[in-house]
Parts: structure tokens; sequence; C-alpha cells
């Protein structure tokens, strides 16, 4: 039986934890593409060493979520625009299977959750002046709760980790949709994914969730803002968005 120093145990205990914490940071797009990090701002944020920052940050660097610059800065990556569009089609394989395997056993109470995610969303969505925050809180919860329901772990496992590289470009186009500048094309394939879980009708509500990362992915691809993106020039903003050609989300 092999015996660790408690240090070491305490730390990777700790790395563990950052890295749970800032990968959930970024699979909530509460991080902005090319966002400067660092690592002692970040074991401060925490409370913790800047060596399980390390750790965690290396780890997401792997995921894909982050990436390390040639001077040692942290930024938030994003993918191209051809890395982008093959994330989505890989995202509507997989989330599509979730869906249909969640449909068939997902509780009563789970998809009372989901409806009323759908309900805040679209609340939300029709304010005046939305709230791109808990767009982006809702969007996750309503997707998450409906792949939880698959209790398929690995397969979970995988989609976060696509989440990681992707959920930061979606969080920001969710602020220029709140300018006016899109139709909610999203609310459609929500109601149609609820009313496909109610009636247990696992291919329509593989087809909704599938409609809805296509329709998202094709407006963040028309918006050009992948197409020139440059790590070191900062953080993306909504300002930094050209208005689509088809104006859809």
């Amino acid at each position: 039986m092999l015996v660790y120093p408690q240090e070491t145990i305490k730390r990777h205990t700790l790395a563990d934890t950052v890295h749970e914490k800032l990968r959930g940071l970024l699979i909530a797009g509460a991080l902005a593409p090319g966002e400067k990090l660092t690592l002692r701002g970040l074991a401060e944020q925490f409370g913790t060493s800047v060596m399980p920052v390390r750790e965690a940050v290396s780890r997401l660097s792997a995921e894909g979520g982050l990436i390390m610059l040639s001077n040692r800065t942290v930024r938030v990556s994003c993918p191209n625009a051809k890395a982008f569009a093959e994330l989505i089609r890989i995202r509507c394989a997989l989330e599509g299977l979730a869906t249909e395997v969640a449909c068939k056993s997902i509780s009563a109470a789970k998809i009372q959750r989901i409806r009323q995610a759908v309900t805040r969303f679209e609340k939300q969505g029709n304010k005046p002046r939305p709230n791109p925050t808990l767009l982006s809180h809702t969007n996750r919860d309503l997707h998450f709760t409906l792949y939880r329901a698959a209790q398929m772990p690995r397969l979970l496992e995988m989609i976060e980790s696509l989440w990681v590289q992707v959920a930061p470009a979606i969080s920001l186009t969710l602020r220029h949709a709140t300018r006016g500048v899109i139709q909610w094309d999203a609310f459609d394939h929500h109601a149609r994914l609820l009313e496909s879980l109610i009636a247990r009708d696992a291919a329509r509500a593989r087809q909704a969730i599938v409609g809805d990362i296509r329709s998202t992915g094709a407006f963040i691809l028309k918006t050009g803002i992948l197409d020139n993106f440059d790590l070191n020039e900062g953080p993306l903003t909504a300002q930094s968005l050209r208005a689509p050609r088809v104006r859809r989300l």
C-alpha cells in the first residue's frame, strides 16, 4: 500500500477543486474569449496557493479551454471558425445522443426543471434589456439537466469538454443577441424539446436539441467573430461582433 505525504494529497485535492470551479466558469460562459487571467489572481480568487492553480490551468489548457502564451500569460481560448464548425458537428452527435437516451427515462421532476428553465429563458429573452449572464446560465442549466438525465457519465464528461471550448463564444453572442440583432429561434427549439420530452418522443427531442445547437452555431459563424480572432489583442466583446447576414440564433 502506497502512502503519500499529506501535503501531496492536499495539493491534489485543491487542484481538483480549482479545476472544477474554473472549468465551471468556462462552461457557464462567465469568461470572455481572449480574456486575460493570471495565476496569482486566480489563486487569490479561489483562496489557494499558485501551485494548484497552475495544475488546474495546465489541465484546462489540455482540454482546449485555456491557453498559455509565450510570455506565460493565460488567456481564455477560442476556436477558429473551422474548428468551431467541427465542434458543432460533434456536439450535435453527442448531445443528440444524450437527449435521445434521456428522453426515455427522464423523471417528471427533471422535466419540470427543464420547463422552468425554458420559461426563464424566454421571459428573460423577451425583456427590452435582457440580462445576458442570466440567459447564459439558464441555457446551461436547461441543457445539462437534460444531459445528466441520460445517466451516462462518460458521455457527460465528453459533452462538458466540448462546452469548455465553445461556451465563451456562445455566451458572447448571447450578449450580442440582447442588443436585438437576432430572432430568438432558440425559443422554438426549446418549446419543441419540452413537448417532445413530455410525449417521450426521443427522435423529436433529439431533432430539437440538434436544431438548437446548429442554429446557434450558424449564427456565431455568420457574425465573423471567429475569422480573425487574435488572442494577443485581448478579450472579444459584444461590440466586436458584426451583424450576421442571416440574423438567427
